[in-house]
């Protein structure tokens, strides 16, 4: 059924503009600097005029960066600011001033790892809204509020949170693809559907993104920016608007996809046109912010190095986490750490030198066993279903838990149902979690006190293990494609792909 609007075509009610002047930062593809400065420097210019843009490039220092030798696999950790200091009057309408959005934080997190030998590179995205332990702090927060201060904390987070090395660190602003888009005359993307951003309303677009059509179109910068920032992402199928409902996840997997194809067509331009090196050159050198430990001799050894990479081939995996919400955080995603391990093992022996087999981490232990009548558990209904509650709460009892009360939470937008343990609880909260049918996972929470517990149910809730619920019939979005159990993305059957 239609939520808002009308059949796609022009004249729609998506209100881009005050969409646009929202206050919530802008999400936005920032891509690979390590691709894009292959692409728009590989067209033969000059040995002197290379080093005179790379050195036009500016420098920040970064503390926690690893030393690597030329020619050894290296790490680059890419970091798009959403901070609006600095932009244009058109960009501060469009996305909002620095005085309607202060500071900045990292909305794209895209880890870049590069085997000079083999002459491949991979692709990790972490999502922005991954929970962790910001370094030099005691305090869990999403992971983009590290990028506050600069790129430093955000290196040693990662280094600590996941045990990746970071060799080097490449920012840019949210204008970086909008000027590379441009100056390559746009990037045509095939749409299976008539396509459009929505908003967690229903009403209005977040992005302004608006495809009235399926087929060929080529994106200049404005459409691209609305294409990756899309959260909301929703294909006209059958008479009606369908939410492909991943929100951050797919809009990753489109942001990797649409960066393959414009490093594919800057590469042909600049090969192909000198005069379009230049300019391609001019705006990368004006976009990206590098460490200061990476020289102009540097990038023009990584050049010679990677010069047989073909963009359009980089693989691309995302961290697994889930989805989970507390008091102070709001909506964010949990690590999940034997499956994070696994993955990121992947992605940094794709194509590795080495023919010794990637390591994959170590299984974690089963929960001890906690008997139920050892753990009493508060329970909120998260997803605003009559009822929901005090069903849980007696399935439980059943059981042989203890409920210590009912009520509702916070609100009712839970998806999934999830148990929130305080400190020295988690054994008690997997207990309760085990039992819950639909699916639950276990939360830390610094809102509850120390052995707290609370099921928070979702709109998956389905009953306890003694108490199911009557089994009923629902309508949910389509889950084919994304990112599959290892990590590995695949492209849904309603995203955009590169023309041919």
């Amino acid at each position: 059924m239609e939520r808002f609007g009308s059949p796609p075509g022009p004249g729609g009610p998506e209100d881009v503009a005050g969409a646009a002047r929202r206050r919530w930062p802008r999400r936005l593809l920032i891509g690979s600097v390590v691709s894009l400065i292959v692409v728009i420097i590989a067209a033969g210019l000059g040995y002197t005029y290379i080093h005179y843009r790379l050195n036009q490039i500016k420098k920040v220092a970064v503390a926690g960066e690893t030393q690597v030798g030329g020619g050894q696999p290296l790490t680059i950790l890419v970091a798009g600011s959403d901070s609006r200091a600095g932009e244009s009057a058109g960009a501060a309408a469009h996305f909002g001033s620095a005085a309607q959005v202060a500071g900045q934080r990292s909305d794209v997190i895209l880890l870049i790892h590069i085997n000079p030998s083999t002459d491949s590179a991979s692709m990790l995205s972490i999502p922005r809204d991954t929970a962790v332990t910001i370094a030099g702090t005691q305090s869990v927060q999403k992971i983009n509020v590290a990028f506050n201060n600069g790129p430093s904390q955000l290196v040693q987070t990662l280094t600590a949170s996941f045990g990746i090395q970071i060799n080097h660190v490449a920012q840019v602003t949210f204008t970086g693809v909008m000027d590379v888009d441009n100056a390559v005359g746009g990037v045509c993307m095939n749409f299976p559907y008539p396509a459009r951003d929505g908003s967690p309303t229903g009403y209005g677009s977040e992005s302004g993104l608006n495809i009235p059509t399926a087929g060929q179109h080529v994106l200049n910068g404005d459409q691209a920016l609305a294409l990756i920032r899309s959260r909301y992402y929703q294909y006209y199928k059958n008479g009606e608007w369908i939410p492909e409902g991943t929100g951050d996840i797919g809009r990753i997997i489109r942001q990797h996809t649409f960066l393959r194809a414009l490093a594919s067509k800057a590469l042909h331009e600049a090969v192909s046109n000198p005069l379009k090196a230049n300019s391609l050159a001019s705006d990368a050198v004006n976009d990206v912010t590098v460490d200061s430990g990476l020289s102009s001799n540097d990038i023009l050894r990584l050049l010679a190095e990677m010069r047989n990479l073909h963009p359009s081939g980089i693989p691309s995996w995302t961290l697994p986490t889930t989805e989970a919400y507390s008091y102070s955080l709001g909506d964010y995603l949990v690590p999940e750490p034997t499956a994070d391990q696994s993955v990121i093992q992947q992605w940094l022996n794709y194509r590795a030198p080495s023919s010794k087999p990637a390591p994959v981490a170590k299984a974690a232990s089963p929960p001890p066993t906690i008997p139920p009548s050892s753990v009493t558990v508060a329970v909120r209904n998260g997803s605003g279903k009559a009822g929901q509650a005090a069903s849980a709460a007696a399935g439980l009892q059943a059981d042989g838990f203890k409920v210590s009360g009912t009520g509702d939470a916070p609100n009712f937008q839970y998806g999934s149902s999830q148990v929130d343990y305080g400190s020295g609880a988690g054994a008690q909260a997997k207990a309760v979690a085990a039992d819950i049918l639909g699916g639950a996972k276990a939360v830390p929470s610094p809102a509850l006190a120390a052995g707290g517990v609370e099921l928070i149910t979702g709109a998956n809730f389905a009953g306890v293990r003694s108490v199911p619920l009557p089994t009923t019939t629902t309508t949910t979005a389509p889950t084919t494609g994304g990112t599959s159990s290892s990590g590995l993305e695949t492209v849904p059957p309603w995203d955009p792909t590169p023309c041919t």
